[in-house]
């Protein structure tokens, strides 16, 4: 008997002191993303199907089979070289992958200071907004929205566009700290316009490394 009422006063002492505690909420941390540059320089961009690798494979390797990945890396180290911030609040980056700079800089020389700030949109703009918003960069000048064959197009070069093997995939709308990051296929430049096709005049490229 002497046991069970010594049992009966713990519990009630320890309800007690339970009742008299205060309510603890237990909050889970937000989940931790990097900033653009970060993200670009960690990411997968598009897909690289077959490439120079693919048929060399023994036996050889079917497309959808055989597949890396490209970088940013060229991007990213042109704005480095100019100051070009890529970890400023609340941007869209438009980011050309190192096969698109390449293409570019085969032909019209390295990425200036200026092609690399036209690639940066102030505020985040997602794809479905695309169309609707200010696509004012931070070089200056504006980028031409238009909707065309069912893809976004931004200047010469087609936005976030998801394909099937064996044809290479670009993601949008990828989440960084301070905004968003769109994969884009080609390098946009200022002085861009529709009737110039492809990558328009040399003398419009060309101007951009004087500004």
């Amino acid at each position: 008997m002497m046991r069970i009422t010594m049992m009966i006063a713990g519990l009630a002492t320890s309800s007690a002191f339970m009742m008299g505690m205060p309510k603890v909420h237990m909050r889970t941390s937000s989940p931790m993303m990097a900033a653009v540059a970060d993200t670009l320089a960690t990411i997968q961009g598009p897909d690289l199907y077959w490439e120079e690798k693919g048929p060399l494979q023994d036996p050889p390797l079917e497309e959808s089979d055989f597949k890396e990945y490209d970088t940013f890396s060229l991007f990213l180290a042109a704005c480095s070289k100019h100051g070009v911030d890529l970890n400023q609040p609340g941007i869209t980056v438009f980011a050309p992958s190192n096969r698109a700079c390449e293409q570019f800089s085969a032909t019209y020389g390295e990425l200036t200071k200026d092609v690399c700030a036209y690639h940066i949109v102030k505020g985040e703009v997602n794809t479905d907004s695309l169309g609707s918003a200010d696509l004012t960069t931070v070089q200056g000048g504006k980028i031409t929205y238009r909707r065309m064959f069912r893809k976004d197009f931004i200047d010469n070069a087609f936005c976030a566009v998801k394909s099937s093997p064996p044809r290479t995939s670009y993601a949008g709308n990828i989440k960084a700290d301070n905004g968003i990051i769109h994969m884009i296929n080609e390098v946009i430049y200022p002085g861009w316009s529709e009737s110039s096709g492809g990558y328009g005049s040399a003398g419009d490229v060309a101007a951009t490394r004087d500004m």
